[in-house]
């Protein structure tokens, strides 16, 4: 019994007494036919005094007692009602789930499973540590389950992967509780999720930056190609409304879209071997230049992001830059095959016997000579694609067979420099519509390329794969690599890759320039995938043709 408790019982008690013992005096004087003549009289009413007295003030505590007893119910009742209803509240509006002491989940609430996918099943007796993002810089689920041990609130943004491997945005509250012998029990965890008001704010972010570039800019879904975005540069280009854009795809941007090779030149891009890719289109507004690369958002969704850009200026300024050069390459083409004719009468003794040092010096002038005329060549190649002037023939052609045709022209070459090109054979019908002319040009700069960078006494394969709605030739070395900063000019004209000093052949600096014009003629698309001191693979793809012998044998 307490302290105040005590206290009253003994004031009432002291009281009491004091009634019963005046009670018998006030009553002898409103009643005097009751006498008190002796102390047994007077004993007999004190004691009848305090007897009811007692009564009275029993059944008075019995009745307080009774209705504070339905108040602190009442009281009771309510702050459980109260603490229900806050809940029931979280339990509606949030994503809640308990976990033991060792962070095994002990309850989950519908919010946490519709959330991140997984049955309660699969959840309970599970640490959350399965739900964390690998990459994710925020503190580890080791780190989180520390803070609850020590009696800690852990409050914090967090990125959370569910089931499927899309990634949630959530605001996390984990407050641990105690028993009354300050016994951690368990750990409750509320989180609230923030993906789409991130999502939201970046896109926002985003969609400002980008609105008034010079450049059309053009977001859309990475597997729908449905446009989520695009800039006010794009809009006005194709007379799109903001309104109307969401209703559109990325194959709506042109007449005619070529799906197939779209798709095509995406592939490096989608299965990881770059991080960009450039496509260059002839539109009816001039040439156009496309640069592609992903975007990931908060909640790991990713869309790509194309920049059309307008080159026609810089297409004008390269063609006058060539057209200079080539003036001069058709002013050198006549002396120089002069010389070269010149240089192998002497190399071949035709005047005469010559010492071996003159021989050396002659034999030096013939390769350098070989080297400028070809530098000619190809300058002037490079100047009739340009000026629209190069026509490609379009027939049937096996791939296997150009292959074949392409490995027994260079023989002679794969000789001189101490290589092999081997062809690799296949059962694939591997026909297309192309130029064989051109395409043998093609083969050409990717077959020297690659004789060039490969080691002595090396193989160069050869050979077709299956890419989809397109046939893939390669060209494989097993050279050196490319280096990084090289990778993204190796297509501009007159680059060259620094060479390796076990790598000294010269080049022109042309031949991938040309090679990448002659696939965009044929509708096709030329890339590449390299490793350092693994070699490199150069592949050409063009659409699929199925013959009419293919078709065929199909049929039968």
């Amino acid at each position: 019994m307490s302290r105040f408790s005590k206290r009253t019982l003994a004031i009432l008690v002291l009281g009491n007494l004091l009634i019963a013992f005046s009670l018998p005096f006030s009553l002898h004087k409103l009643v005097p036919a009751l006498e008190i003549n002796s102390r047994a009289d007077f004993a007999t009413y004190f004691l009848v005094s305090t007897a009811v007295v007692g009564l009275i003030a029993a059944v008075s505590l019995s009745a307080a007692h009774a209705s504070n007893r339905r108040a602190t119910s009442a009281l009771v009742g309510g702050y459980a009602d109260a603490i229900g209803l806050r809940d029931r509240a979280l339990d509606q509006h949030t994503i809640v789930s308990t976990t033991h002491p060792d962070g095994r989940m002990k309850s989950v609430n519908e919010n946490f499973v519709r959330t991140f996918g997984y049955d309660a099943s699969e959840l309970l007796g599970k640490t959350p540590a399965m739900l964390y993002v690998d990459d994710d810089q925020g503190p580890s689920f080791e780190d989180v389950l520390a803070i609850a041990a020590r009696g800690k609130v852990w409050k914090g943004e967090q990125r959370l992967k569910t089931k499927d491997g899309n990634v949630v945005c959530v605001a996390t509250t984990i407050i641990p509780r105690f028993d009354h012998n300050g016994v951690h029990t368990e750990s409750v965890s509320i989180r609230t999720d923030m993906t789409a008001a991130q999502s939201h704010a970046a896109d926002e972010s985003r969609n400002a930056l980008i609105e008034r570039l010079p450049d059309g800019v053009f977001v859309y879904d990475a597997e729908t190609y449905k446009i989520i975005y695009v800039n006010a540069n794009g809009r006005e280009r194709l007379g799109w409304t903001f309104e109307s854009m969401s209703e559109k795809s990325i194959f709506d941007t042109f007449q005619d879209f070529d799906q197939g090779m779209f798709r095509r030149y995406l592939e490096p891009l989608k299965i990881g071997e770059a991080k960009q890719v450039t496509l260059r289109v002839e539109h009816k507004i001039g040439p156009l230049e496309i640069l592609t690369h992903f975007d990931t958002g908060p909640d790991g969704r990713r869309s790509l992001i194309s920049v059309v850009r307008d080159i026609s200026d810089r297409v004008e300024a390269d063609k006058m830059k060539l057209t200079s050069v080539s003036t001069v390459s058709h002013e050198l083409r006549t002396p120089l095959t002069s010389i070269k004719g010149a240089l192998r009468l002497l190399e071949s003794g035709g005047v005469g016997t010559m010492s071996d040092k003159a021989q050396h010096m002659i034999a030096i002038a013939n390769r350098n000579s070989d080297r400028l005329l070809a530098l000619v060549n190809d300058i002037l190649v490079l100047e009739k694609i340009e000026d629209g002037e190069m026509t490609i023939a379009l027939q049937e052609v096996n791939l296997l067979d150009l292959l074949e045709e392409a490995a027994e022209n260079h023989a002679s070459y794969a000789e001189q420099s101490s290589i092999q090109f081997k062809v690799h054979a296949t059962d694939l019908p591997a026909v297309v519509q192309a130029d064989p002319d051109r395409m043998m040009q093609v083969l050409a700069n990717l077959m020297s390329n690659a004789a060039k960078f490969s080691p002595t006494e090396g193989t160069v394969n050869l050979y077709i794969q299956d890419a989809g709605d397109a046939w893939r030739i390669c060209v494989e070395d097993h050279g050196p690599g490319i280096p990084e900063a090289a990778r993204k000019t190796l297509f501009d004209s007159f680059f060259q890759v620094t060479a390796d000093a076990r790598y000294s052949r010269p080049g022109t600096g042309l031949g991938l320039t040309i090679s990448k014009r002659i696939m965009e003629l044929h509708g096709g698309s030329i890339s590449f995938n390299t490793e350092i001191d693994r070699g490199t693979i150069f592949y050409c793809d063009l659409k699929k043709l199925v013959s009419a012998e293919v078709e065929k044998e199909a049929a039968a």
